[in-house]
């Protein structure tokens, strides 16, 4: 029965539509995560501390960046399938209301980062090198943290109407200056000072404030669906807040508390020790690689299913799901076995400990060999359920998962059972074990598909 439910399908307007939406996503996730690997592999020529710090600090901007997506996300799902109805006032709208929640969210985070960065670092970790380190590149990272939310809001809204390339474009070019600019200050080359850790930051600072003006100069020069004045961004009655915030909220809390609980992940590998975070932190960045593909499979699926459900084809937006859900599959597995292959030679990269190199080998076999199982509830949980309007039970799911199955796994095995560091990684996939059972069956039996936008709550014609 499920298996011919979930036959692959040939359909040339599918693909087209497809491959349209997946290619810049993917080129943006990946070059995202390579130049991830790269500040990460620069720092580790630096030994384990400063690669320890630039893990727990990153986690920080982690939970802020979550955050953001989880509030993007919320908006995302009323804008892709607003546009699929053809409501461009209530895009503009929920564009509006995405700007306002993230900047509100990011202060806070903002001023945590740039008073407190210490007592951030110590509920990671008691190594007084690690903590200053850290410390340093969080104080430094605070002011960048400020131009997120105008990035992300615009380009997730701008992405639900079908334009992925611009927002991939302007984001490659940005992170290629942000590697570039790590680099000179990181090692004091070409005249740059050498700030160590603390240039990475700049580096950061400089090149997200530049990607945020040229995303915003390009769309306001261009006019493109986004392009809305102010006046009409924050048109945001009661009426409109309160019909749009519960589910933004819900989609919001989700995120929020999967971050966390990534960073509660994060926590008990560094109490294991420097060297255990080390090879950690080393072995999930190379995960990153194979991680972009799912991610961009995720937001074409979720984009194309948002505005089928918008304009109420639910047969094509269930369609839609089964041949992304396949094709995920295939593309995680494939990508998956070479990591596993490449191991050895991505590893001799760094300049760490001899335990470290080991244990980040181990980490690495399980990760390449479970991409795929990594890479599907994501499908699940944001590409389907979410992007369907099914945000209650996709959250649910979501957060249930890692506080009730994958959390309690990693500390039995870290705490109870003392097992080797790339088994404690293994438990950590007892969460997506638990996502992709839960969200399978949710896909089959079709309760997901609900239209948010009818009734829409502001009835009156875009003028």
């Amino acid at each position: 029965m499920i298996g011919g439910m979930l036959s692959p399908n040939t359909d040339p307007g599918f693909f087209k539509t497809f491959i349209h939406l997946f290619i810049p996503a993917a080129i943006q996730n990946l070059f995202f995560n390579l130049f991830g690997i790269l500040d990460v592999l620069m720092l580790g020529q630096l030994g384990d501390a400063p690669v320890a710090a630039i893990g727990l600090a990153g986690q920080v901007f982690f939970l802020l960046n979550l955050t953001l997506f989880g509030i993007a996300s919320g908006c995302s799902v009323f804008g892709a399938q607003y546009w699929g109805a053809q409501d461009r006032r209530n895009l503009h709208r929920m564009l509006g209301l995405c700007l306002v929640l993230g900047l509100v969210v990011t202060f806070g985070f903002s001023l945590l980062a740039l008073i407190f960065p210490t007592q951030l670092i110590g509920l990671y970790t008691q190594d007084a090198v690690v903590i200053k380190l850290a410390a340093s590149y969080l104080r430094v990272m605070g002011w960048a943290y400020l131009v997120f939310p105008l990035t992300i809001a615009y380009s997730s809204l701008l992405r639900s109407t079908g334009n992925t390339r611009l927002p991939m474009m302007v984001s490659v070019v940005a992170l290629a200056l942000n590697a570039t600019l790590d680099f000179c200050l990181i090692f004091g080359w070409a005249g740059f000072p050498a700030l160590g850790v603390q240039g990475a930051a700049v580096g950061t600072v400089i090149s997200r404030t530049l990607e945020c003006l040229a995303l915003l100069t390009v769309i306001y020069w261009k006019r493109l669906p986004v392009a809305a004045s102010f006046k009409r961004l924050f048109q945001l009655d009661w009426t409109f807040m309160s019909r749009h915030i519960r589910l933004v909220g819900v989609v919001f809390l989700n995120e929020f508390f999967w971050a966390l609980g990534i960073n509660v992940y994060n926590a008990i590998f560094a109490r294991l020790g420097t060297q255990a975070y080390a090879a950690y932190n080393i072995a999930t960045s190379f995960n990153s690689l194979g991680i972009f593909f799912p991610m961009a499979v995720m937001m074409a699926c979720g984009i194309m299913i948002g505005n089928a459900v918008g304009a109420g084809d639910e047969k094509t937006a269930f369609s839609i799901g089964r041949r992304t859900i396949w094709i995920n599959i295939a593309g995680s597995i494939v990508l998956g076995a070479l990591l596993v292959i490449a191991r050895n030679p991505l590893l001799t990269l760094y300049r760490v400990s001899e335990q470290t190199h080991q244990d980040a080998l181990g980490i690495l076999i399980i990760a390449g060999a479970l991409l795929w199982l990594r890479g599907l509830d994501g499908m699940f949980i944001v590409g389907i359920l979410r992007s369907g309007g099914d945000t209650r039970y996709s959250a649910i799911v979501d957060v249930g998962a890692i506080w009730l199955a994958g959390i309690p796994a990693v500390v039995l095995a870290a705490f109870v059972f003392h097992l080797p560091l790339p088994w404690v990684f293994l438990a950590m996939y007892a969460e997506n074990l638990v996502k992709n059972i839960l969200g399978l069956h949710r896909y089959l039996s079709r309760r997901w598909m609900r239209n948010l936008t009818q009734p829409s709550p502001i009835p009156e014609p875009f003028a």
